[in-house]
């Protein structure tokens, strides 16, 4: 006859439910991080690599070499191009193709990310310090044209506040869905209405992406939680009109980052796209000409008459530009870049 079972004690069997639990939560962060580790390396070339921006892990700086960043929303990042065609990379065709007398080597780092407006120029600037960038490149006017833009999309994701990993994940998972579900993925975006009716399979794929979202927003929800200043206060000490005051001051919190981190500062005026854009350019110039314009550190370039946005050779959607237009845009940038880079 055996023995009977000698019972759990309760201090025990916590321990146990503890193990067990962390156990799980283990093994599925190790699950999604794997799935997001492989949909970045089939996704990096239409979006942003592991550390959040796009194109190839930049390493450390190569000796004499002079690192640019770019910074602003989708005219940035190439929105609908591969990154080979946006303009950080052709602006750094172009400088290297122009050469310097001590035949240092350009490399450009596209820190675009879609939606983000001037707003958040101080923080990426800062969560990109590790780069240590030389110059900096500020492009971005049109993400500011409906008014206060808080956007800082990085940011909201607790990988990145807490390792600088961007997950892919949530953004290719909600495409995806909305693809299945529409048929038209540029449809959906622009909120028209469409007759697509998915099949029993479309269907179920697009359940199943949804849960692991839901999955995924579940785990970032027991994270801090990132709470972004509502309502900044905006100094009026910049200048410029009550309705743009938030973009002059934005832009101007953002040099002083890049300054403050020994950068160079080019400002540009991106193609122009309606008449409030002009508007808005027209009082960040007067802002740039009080604040900064005998400092030599920071300069100003206009490319509002680059190009027009209406053309399609140009521009593909009235907004983004085609390859061609990013390459005129580049190589329109060089020479500003080049003349910083001769006070280093």
């Amino acid at each position: 006859m055996s023995a009977p079972r000698r019972p759990i004690s309760r201090r025990r069997f916590v321990v146990f439910a503890l193990l067990s639990v962390t156990l799980s939560v283990v093994l599925l962060c190790a699950t999604l991080l794997a799935i997001d580790v492989y949909l970045h390396g089939k996704f990096d070339k239409t979006g942003s690599n592991i550390w959040g921006y796009r194109g190839e892990i930049v390493g450390r700086k190569r000796p004499g070499e002079i690192r640019v960043v770019a910074v602003g929303g989708s005219t940035v990042l190439g929105y609908g191009l591969p990154p080979e065609a946006a303009f950080p990379y052709r602006l750094e065709l172009a400088l290297n193709a122009a050469g310097t007398r001590d035949a240092s080597r350009f490399r450009v780092v596209n820190l675009g990310f879609s939606n983000e407006g001037a707003h958040a120029f101080q923080y990426t600037l800062a969560d990109y310090a590790y780069l240590k960038y030389d110059l900096t490149v500020l492009y971005e006017g049109y993400n500011d044209l409906g008014g206060a833009n808080l956007s800082e999309r990085r940011r909201d994701a607790a990988l990145f506040r807490w390792f600088g990993y961007f997950p892919m994940l949530p953004i290719v998972a909600t495409e995806k869905m909305r693809t299945l579900r529409t048929g038209d993925i540029r449809a959906a975006y622009r909120d028209e209405k469409t007759t697509f009716r998915p099949n029993a399979v479309a269907r179920t794929e697009a359940a199943l992406l949804q849960a692991s979202v839901a999955l995924y927003d579940s785990i970032e929800a027991q994270a801090a939680k990132w709470r972004p200043e509502a309502s900044p206060r905006v100094p009026d000490d910049d200048g410029c009109s009550q309705y743009w005051r938030f973009y002059c001051h934005s832009v101007h919190l953002g040099i002083e980052a890049a300054l403050a981190r020994q950068s160079r500062v080019l400002v540009v005026t991106q193609p122009y796209l309606e008449h409030s854009h002009r508007a808005q350019q027209e009082e960040l110039r007067g802002m740039l000409a009080r604040r900064y314009g005998s400092n030599p550190k920071v300069k100003y370039v206009n490319l509002g008459d680059a190009l027009s946005v209406r053309d399609p050779a140009m521009c593909w959607d009235g907004m983004h530009l085609t390859e061609r237009g990013n390459a005129l845009i580049g190589r329109a940038l060089a020479p500003a870049v080049l003349e910083l880079a001769g006070q280093m």
